[in-house]
């Protein structure tokens, strides 16, 4: 009987170690930044300006890159909302949508029902992903879910699913807005998803990527209503926002956080529902950035569906005497999941000390 009662609280113990070490494809800008490229592979060998460089706090992964708070994803770029960005007022019309509408001639997306549209098989979302992109160089080779650069490939931010593609705050899909961020039809109908043409035979639902009030966006989290393509402009603290998505289909997920001032820095975690830590990057010289990937068989062990807190915090080191009471700080947060239509070919087996690859 003893035995039996040890065998069993092996096995539990054995179990809660697995959940407590949940094994996840993943990688961050604490990881990529500064990498010996040694022992990554592929090796990147041959990148326009030398390989190496490209993983160095002055390339395009530091402050200064397109990821940074001067590139277009920060506070100059086109959907900050400063006075300075298309998608917080066109004067002369009222807003980028009735702009877009203005110019179309129609309330509805044309630009998605054309057959070259940017998420058709002719854009970077079409199979050039794997035919042409990794044979540019091996920075592009790099751009696939798991490379050193895919944060700043196709399924990053900067690429056709995030926040600059026709899915975000000026993109193509022809929806207005309401207070909160949710895209509304002319019925005044939240909008979630948008179909767009891929060829002559198939037409694929996309996530549109919001552009969420920041309360609003905790909010439908608890309610598990936030999805993997949304955007946020928020005020973070010491404290730490937190920021629940639920995952409902395999996927890449790409986190970013861009401070509104320059080498400003913020501390970027993500926890499993059950507190676990998957990933987390607390990067020093470089923006925060984390990838993960998230599995058919994880979402079936959760029941079809997986939850994960974004935990973003602003870093005491910035705030000097003020990390003794507290400190303010403005970011954009980008979440940016690849979907499952970018799982229909197998990616790149990318490996090195900067990824966990289970």
């Amino acid at each position: 009987m003893r035995s039996v009662v040890a065998l069993c609280a092996l096995f539990l113990l054995a179990l809660g170690f697995a959940v407590a070490k949940e094994c996840v494809f993943k990688t961050s800008a604490k990881e990529v930044g500064g990498i010996s490229l040694k022992n990554v592979k592929p090796r990147p060998v041959n990148c326009p300006l030398g390989c190496e460089t490209y993983v160095q706090s002055s390339s395009c992964l530091g402050w200064n890159g397109p990821i940074g708070a001067l590139g277009p994803l920060g506070a100059l770029g086109p959907i900050s909302g400063s006075p300075f960005s298309p998608s917080a007022q066109f004067k002369f019309v009222g807003n980028f949508q009735e702009f877009f509408k203005w110019v179309s001639g129609s309330d509805k997306s044309l630009v998605l029902t054309n057959k070259e549209n940017p998420l058709s098989a002719a854009g970077p979302l079409g199979d050039s992903f794997w035919d042409v992109m990794p044979s540019i160089n091996d920075f592009t080779k790099h751009m696939q879910g798991g490379g050193l650069f895919s944060v700043l490939g196709p399924i990053g931010p900067l690429g056709a699913l995030g926040p600059l593609g026709p899915l975000g705050p000026v993109g193509a899909h022809g929806y207005g807005s309401d207070k909160f961020g949710n895209y509304i039809d002319n019925t005044g109908k939240v909008q979630r998803k948008i179909g767009a043409v891929y060829n002559s035979s198939v037409t694929i639902n996309w996530p549109l990527y919001e552009k969420y009030n920041q309360d609003f966006a905790k909010e439908l989290g608890k309610q598990g209503l936030l999805d993997t393509s949304f955007m946020v402009k928020g005020m973070g603290s010491l404290n730490g926002d937190v920021y629940t998505i639920t995952v409902t289909e395999p996927q890449y997920v790409t986190i970013l956080v861009t401070p509104e001032i320059l080498a400003k820095k913020f501390n970027l975690e993500v926890r499993s529902s059950t507190g676990v830590s998957v990933v987390k990057s607390e990067s020093l010289d470089f923006t925060q950035w984390v990838q993960f990937y998230v599995s058919k068989s994880v979402l079936d062990a959760a029941g079809g569906s997986k939850k994960y807190d974004i935990i973003i915090k602003v870093d005491p080191l910035n705030c000097g005497l003020l990390s003794l009471v507290q400190c303010y700080m403005n970011y954009y947060l980008y979440v940016t999941g690849s979907t499952n239509w970018m799982l229909r070919r197998p990616h790149i087996n990318y490996g090195g000390t900067y990824l966990q690859n289970c």
